[in-house]
């Protein structure tokens, strides 16, 4: 059973990341999307480049089983097993820059609990603010649920490739 009253006294916790957005990052981040452009000192950034700065450095031994840093730090501990997008929302103020150190302060806005079909649901909300050069350039709303473990119903077997035909 969940604490919600516990879990909500996460809500205002921050944790704060920086990072310089070198040429390097941009150029691979470019190369990755194939983006056309230079990535220059002073340059403008490409879009979403934010998403691969000023993460957190936790050592693998540290990562809990999903892939993220064990709950309880940051984000509450929410004993519910799934961890998921559930949605956010995006807004550009101001370019980031190559070159340009960017910090993003992360706070926790929300934590709600519901019952859903598949049974108890949590619902954090995380907002994260990107500043470049101590100026604000976009700010990022993340909704995160939590849910029971997946159900141990197996889908349907896929259909197989027309005779002749190769399956990718």
């Amino acid at each position: 059973m969940m604490d919600i009253k516990r879990l909500r006294e996460w809500i205002g916790r921050s944790e704060t990341e920086e990072e310089v957005l070198s040429t390097r990052i941009a150029t691979q981040f470019a190369a990755t999307l194939d983006l056309p452009g230079e990535w220059t000192e002073g340059a403008e950034a490409p879009p979403m480049i934010h998403w691969c700065l000023a993460q957190g450095r936790e050592p693998t031994r540290a990562l809990a089983d999903d892939g993220h840093p064990p709950r309880g730090g940051f984000l509450p501990p929410v004993t519910l097993p799934r961890r998921m997008w559930a949605g956010g929302e995006l807004s550009f103020v101001a370019p980031l820059r190559v070159g340009s150190v960017v910090e993003r302060r992360s706070t926790v806005r929300d934590v709600v609990a519901k019952e859903g079909r598949s049974g108890p649901l949590c619902f954090v909300t995380v907002e994260h603010v990107y500043r470049c050069d101590g100026v604000e350039a976009l700010t990022e709303r993340q909704d995160i649920v939590y849910r029971e473990a997946a159900s141990t119903h197996k889908p349907g077997q896929g259909q197989k490739a027309p005779e002749g035909q190769e399956h990718r």
